[in-house]
């Protein structure tokens, strides 16, 4: 229906209208300079207020292409507005810290994927003339050749190849390739989530993301959400790694360890012990190289399994029931703007039902450029009252 959702927020979002739009692409955050109120809802001869959820909507939702519209029209039908100070303006300049642009991510909480979300190939980089799929390995930063090969297999990391580390086993000329369905997650797959259920003739794989061990700190690990080592950059950017109990248990194979632990945890690293990989052994401080089966790609949305043992008991006609359990993140980019009617502002209208027993009764807040025209809408979910010696503030949230 055309009702505004019910909320409890004091944070109003606003639509931009299509000269807002184009404005914004093309000027800076200082577009907006001040704001109004309006009462186009209220009959001041109905006693009772429009409760949470009775709020004409100013739009509808819905972009082009099945997208989700941040849009007015360019003309919002306003039929009243409260009258900012004796003088009669309507209008009132916005706080001078509303030109902050603000940058957020945000969890899109964990969810499970099976079946048709997920895309499962086994590509054999020789078969370069007739798999297109072989492209891939390409894409995902791994040797493309035995020439490569030995950067992996022959050359120690002290002369800056891969064989004495947990990176050796990447370079493999069979590898299983899992695609999440883009329509599944954000951005980005959160690299320390990631849990992947992987059935082969040889029984299931349970695999799991993690970082490396490094001088990074615990809490910083816990706010990551790649890979940040740089040698990890030798494979790609926005990467995770994973591992399976089954191919060898964390710190080089200690059985009292498991990647399982902290997995799903709000700090996995700081609070409930889940291990990073060590990329060699250190004797000296009790670690032990591990082994990696695969890498993710964060953005991509691959797993990609390059361990040989799992990879030749896999098969893409029997390996049903593959599951995927991760969590995934999103970037939202947003500029609040600051509106406050003092005490003594805004307690009359142009609204022809009002009289001055009433008290205003705003619906919609409207933001202006320096000159006049209407940037961005936002709309109550309910009627909200000011008394003109009342001091009332609102933070208008513009997604952009």
């Amino acid at each position: 229906m055309g009702f505004n959702s019910t909320a409890t927020t004091t944070t109003l979002t606003a639509k931009l209208t299509p000269i807002g739009r184009s404005k914004l692409i093309s000027n800076n955050n200082s577009l907006i300079t001040s704001f109004s109120f309006g009462d186009s809802d209220a009959n001041y001869n109905v006693p009772v207020l429009l409760e949470t959820g009775q709020i004409p909507a100013d739009s509808g939702n819905v972009g082009t292409n099945g997208s989700i519209s941040n849009s007015t029209t360019t003309n919002p039908p306003i039929r009243s507005f409260l009258i900012a100070n004796p003088s009669g303006s309507l209008i009132k300049p916005v706080e001078s810290q509303s030109t902050t642009i603000i940058n957020e991510i945000k969890s899109n909480g964990q969810v499970t994927i099976t079946g048709n979300n997920i895309s499962q190939n086994v590509i054999n980089r020789n078969n370069y003339t007739t798999d297109p799929l072989v492209n891939l390995f390409y894409s995902f930063g791994l040797p493309l050749n035995q020439t490569q090969d030995a950067n992996f297999t022959g050359t120690t990391f002290a002369n800056g190849g891969f064989s004495d580390t947990a990176y050796s086993g990447l370079a493999q000329t069979n590898i299983v390739v899992l695609g999440i369905n883009n329509s599944n997650y954000g951005e980005l797959l959160d690299g320390k989530q990631i849990k992947l259920e992987l059935p082969t003739s040889a029984g299931t794989y349970t695999i799991y993301s993690t970082f490396q061990n490094k001088s990074t700190s615990l809490n910083v690990e816990d706010a990551n959400y790649i890979e940040t080592s740089v040698v990890s950059t030798k494979i790609g950017n926005n990467i995770a790694f994973l591992f399976s109990d089954t191919i060898k248990k964390p710190n080089g194979g200690d059985a009292t360890l498991s990647w399982a632990t902290g997995f799903g945890q709000v700090k996995p690293f700081t609070l409930a012990n889940k291990k990073l990989f060590n990329i060699q052994d250190n004797p000296n401080l009790g670690l032990s190289a591990d082994t990696i089966v695969g890498v993710a790609y964060l953005d991509k949305g691959f797993l990609v399994i390059t361990d040989p043992t799992i990879v030749n008991n896999y098969n893409t006609g029997t390996s049903t029931g593959v599951s995927v359990t991760f969590n995934s993140v999103s970037t939202t980019v947003f500029q609040n703007i600051t509106c406050i009617a003092g005490r003594g502002e805004f307690g009359t209208s142009t609204n022809p039902t009002f009289k001055s027993s009433d008290t205003p009764r705003i619906s919609e807040v409207l933001l202006y450029d320096n000159v006049g025209n209407i940037i961005a809408i936002a709309k109550t979910d309910r009627h909200v009252t000011k008394n003109v010696n009342e001091f009332l503030a609102f933070n208008i949230k513009i997604n952009l």
